[in-house]
């Protein structure tokens, strides 16, 4: 098992699930972790959420939602499940807070990859 399976295993993320998703194809997981940090929509998200573009806001809240989901980071899931849920039903109340949450989470996963 790679180190970064490992430390993700420690943080609380279910690995073995998604590691099947990924065909226990750890190399092909680590690039993919990698690129899910950087998705674009982590801007966009903020970038919606400051100019009160709710719809766009979901979309890219949405988006990444499944990108975690899909990467197994249980805690981020933890974040950006009541952030998707406020905007779909059109309110932004404690989206912001939300938001700068899953940054400070999302910093210490860009840590494990000396980010």
């Amino acid at each position: 098992m790679s180190k970064l399976i490992e430390e993700l295993t420690a943080m609380g993320c279910e690995m073995q699930m998604t590691m099947s998703r990924f065909l226990d194809d750890e190399e092909f997981y680590e690039e993919c972790f990698e690129e899910s940090l950087r998705d674009k929509d982590f801007e966009e998200l903020g970038k919606a959420l400051e100019e009160n573009r709710v719809d766009d806001a979901f979309k890219a809240a949405h988006t990444l939602k499944g990108v975690i989901s899909n990467m197994g980071l249980t805690s981020m899931m933890n974040i950006v499940v009541p952030v998707v849920e406020a905007l779909r039903i059109g309110s932004t109340e404690g989206t912001a807070e939300g938001y700068a949450d899953l940054l400070e989470e999302r910093k210490k996963y860009l840590a494990l990859i000396g980010r």
